[in-house]
């Protein structure tokens, strides 16, 4: 009860913690189910992000802002370039930009909302 009405405290400022804890879970439950591997990384990201998202460290979520934003600006780089490497546009590779683009740039926005609400608890 207590941890709902932190949450609920906080309102917007779990939005981009969920996102990436819902991505990370999305990683170890494929790799789980697909690959029957556990994925020791993608449950170190959704615990470390559980704990941010709960003690709201400003210096820590401030470097877990820019991490993400870097991370995911890569991976929509990366996401062009593998789209440049198709050399027929079929409906696969249309999927793959629309789908890589929509994911890494939320991740950008969120990455950058993470860093910009935490530089503001710094600067207060």
């Amino acid at each position: 009860m207590e941890i709902h009405h932190k949450l609920e405290k906080r309102g917007g400022k779990v939005l981009p913690y969920t996102y990436f804890i819902g991505l990370a879970a999305f990683w170890f439950f494929g790799d789980l189910i697909a690959i029957q591997r556990f994925s020791f990384i993608a449950l170190g990201i959704m615990v470390t992000l559980a704990i941010q998202v709960l003690w709201q460290n400003k210096v820590a979520g401030t470097c877990l802002g820019l991490f993400a934003s870097a991370v995911s600006f890569v991976a929509f780089l990366a996401t062009l370039s593998e789209f440049n490497d198709f050399e027929v546009v079929t409906q696969s590779a249309i999927h793959l930009i629309v789908v890589g683009s929509v994911l890494s740039l939320c991740g950008l926005a969120m990455g950058l909302v993470l860093t910009v609400t935490n530089i503001r608890k710094l600067s207060i």
